[in-house]
């Protein structure tokens, strides 16, 4: 059932059956990449799933090809300093949340989960994965510093891992990802709904309570390193769009992507 929040916008597909809140990001046409507007459609609607009782548990996927295949490069590359300030305060503002939240999130992906997207589905508790999955922390690839990424990696994989995968840039295959423990189920593309939903189904039956006070301390445990990535963030990508570093590389891989 569609799922009302005030100020989302159609980028952003919410409904809510049984307890479970599928979020769908609806940018097909770009994978998925998140802009500003994107940004602000998940907040609003973290928020108000999360203050709403009826819901228990909150499932993140993508239409079209992919899960979301990072920031957008054609915003990225035509942003002026308040632009490049406006997009880490909202990083800030929507990862903080999400970190936050009392309710478990289930992030379902298919095909790309890059960069910022891969930081939203490593936000999310569990990550369930089809075969047909690419997972990557491109930002160097687009000449964007991998701040936050490397935070929320290097807990999950080890910093040997953190540091090829965030150097090279590569696109991992869904099972390599598993076995780096960046997913914790990969299943065939036609099994990965019914997985999804078994999952979801059986966390909303449970007292909602065990799982908010879980995740604050999960919240609590992980704040030293997210808070201090996130004053170097800021540091770190006002340096890079002040030496042209962010737009240029946005519009080199602009031109990649057109010819």
């Amino acid at each position: 059932m569609s799922y009302a929040v005030e100020g989302v916008t159609e980028l952003l597909e919410i409904n809510v059956q049984d307890k479970i809140a599928t979020l769908t990001l609806n940018r097909p046409q770009v994978l998925n990449a998140l802009n500003h507007e994107q940004r602000a459609n998940l907040e609003a609607a973290f928020r108000a799933l999360d203050a709403d009782e009826n819901v228990r548990v909150i499932v993140l996927r993508g239409n079209g090809r992919a899960f979301c295949a990072g920031q957008d490069q054609k915003e990225s590359a035509s942003m002026d300093a308040d632009g490049a300030h406006r997009r880490i305060e909202g990083y800030a503002s929507l990862y903080t949340l999400m970190r936050s939240l009392s309710k478990p999130i289930i992030a379902r992906i298919h095909g790309y989960a890059t960069g910022a997207g891969l930081q939203l589905a490593l936000l999310s508790d569990l990550r369930i994965a089809s075969d047909d999955a690419k997972i990557g922390m491109t930002e160097l690839n687009v000449g964007s510093a991998a701040i936050m990424g490397s935070a929320f990696l290097l807990p999950l994989i080890g910093e040997a891992e953190m540091r090829r995968l965030v150097m090279l840039s590569e696109f991992v295959p869904a099972e390599k990802a598993m076995t780096m423990k960046l997913l914790h189920e990969v299943l065939p593309a036609d099994a990965l709904d019914a997985r999804v939903a078994e999952i979801a189904t059986r966390m909303a039956g449970w007292p909602p309570l065990g799982i908010a006070l879980t995740k604050e301390w999960w919240r609590k445990m992980g704040d030293e390193l997210f808070f201090a990535a996130m004053d170097q963030a800021r540091e770190s990508h006002a340096r890079n769009f002040a030496a042209g570093g962010l737009s240029h590389g946005a519009k080199k891989f602009l031109e990649r992507e057109r010819s």
